[in-house]
């Protein structure tokens, strides 16, 4: 996954998302963040080579640079060596990881356990990294590549964790041709995960775990192409709720009119990919000790966007997330926590009651956006030295 060559950075209903949602919840992180040991946020991007989010946080001054001047706080992914080389002239100093996300979050290190990678053990950025105890393998193109692959992943799980995740990924959540549920879904099992891994902030012990972070997600609605399998298995993650809560299917049915999963599946697939998404998100948040905080919900943004002549609808999920209380570690087996299955249900009634945000050129203030992207654009300018 790569958006090197983002077509789409001036795009003021994408602004109007970053500025009406992805800024105050980052700036709510940092609030709550200072509120206990103060410390400078950790963010997790796909922000492109003109990496306009993290320009925005440092100009709202939600990021604070290192006493070098540096991002060295801020990591991001993107294919090609040359976008990360590119981007990190943009945001000198921040940790810029060459590959595909899902390939190297998925990859298979056998040789190398996580529980063996160092987190934070130095300054925030020069993360060291234990030597492997592989075997010295053949030199052939692929394993290099392979090498490759596994020093970014350690590299990456080093970094963890983030106190804002932004998975901008702008394509489809689900590939038809992959087995249930989709390797990106599974790869975001792993990053929530990994979320728990205890931290010294700023190279000072002791170690500590975030109990909570912000999370932005991006998709489109499709693919038109999905599969029986993943249809199936949105529908029953929206008949579970039904029977899980009966006041659901009024509130569907003043949404869209009936309470027929299936139908509203055959007759408005938007509709349908809508209220199934965000609850996958937050049951998958659930699996691995998180819950959507119900204070704020999902927010969910929606835009039409055309490229080479064809359009389709983009989605944007904004939410806050907080660590299951008590965490697993102190539950005993099979005992959920309650305050977060409170939660869960409640965020999933608001999943069905409110209504997304359609984002359309006739609604923007279109001279402030565009003056909020020239002061961003100022200081990646700014950052280049002037050139």
């Amino acid at each position: 996954m790569s958006a090197s060559n983002f077509p789409f950075e001036d795009c003021l209903l994408k602004h109007f998302v970053r500025t009406d949602g992805w800024l105050p919840v980052c700036k709510n992180r940092r609030k709550i963040v200072n509120a206990g040991r103060a410390r400078r946020l950790r963010y997790f991007t796909f922000c492109a080579v003109g990496a306009i989010d993290v320009l925005m946080l440092d100009v709202a001054k939600v990021l604070i640079k290192s006493s070098q001047d540096t991002f060295d706080t801020v990591c991001f992914f993107d294919l090609d060596a040359d976008a990360v080389f590119n981007t990190r002239k943009n945001i000198p100093g921040a940790d810029g990881i060459v590959g595909d996300f899902v390939d190297t979050v998925m990859a298979d290190d056998p040789h190398f356990p996580e529980a063996a990678i160092v987190n934070g053990g130095e300054p925030e950025g020069q993360e060291s990294m234990p030597l492997s105890s592989e075997r010295p393998a053949q030199n052939t193109r692929a394993e290099r590549e392979r090498q490759r692959m596994l020093s970014a992943r350690r590299a990456f799980i080093g970094a963890f964790p983030f106190d804002i995740v932004n998975l901008d990924l702008e394509q489809y959540l689900f590939q038809p041709t992959e087995q249930l549920p989709g390797r990106l879904i599974n790869a975001l099992r792993r990053v929530f995960e990994w979320q728990h891994r205890p931290r010294m902030f700023s190279g000072k012990p002791p170690a500590q775990a975030i109990d909570g972070f912000s999370l932005m997600f991006t998709t489109r609605i499709g693919p038109p192409n999905l599969g029986q399998e993943y249809l199936e298995m949105l529908r029953s993650g929206i008949v579970s709720n039904l029977e899980a809560d009966r006041d659901l299917a009024d509130l569907m049915t003043a949404r869209v009119g009936h309470a027929d999963v299936p139908v509203l599946e055959r007759t408005s697939f938007g509709e349908f990919f809508k209220l199934a998404v965000p609850k996958l998100l937050a049951r998958l948040l659930m699996e691995r000790d998180w819950y959507v905080d119900p204070t704020n919900g999902i927010k969910i943004y929606e835009f039409e966007r055309t490229n080479a002549q064809l359009t389709y609808s983009m989605l944007h999920f904004v939410m806050d997330v907080k660590q299951h209380e008590p965490p697993e570690g102190q539950r005993a087996p099979g005992v959920t926590s309650a305050s977060a299955a409170a939660a869960y249900r409640s965020v999933v009634r608001e999943v069905f009651s409110r209504r997304e945000i359609v984002v359309t050129e006739a609604g923007l203030d279109k001279a402030s956006l565009e003056v909020d992207l020239s002061k961003i654009k100022a200081r990646r300018n700014k950052n280049r030295g002037g050139v």
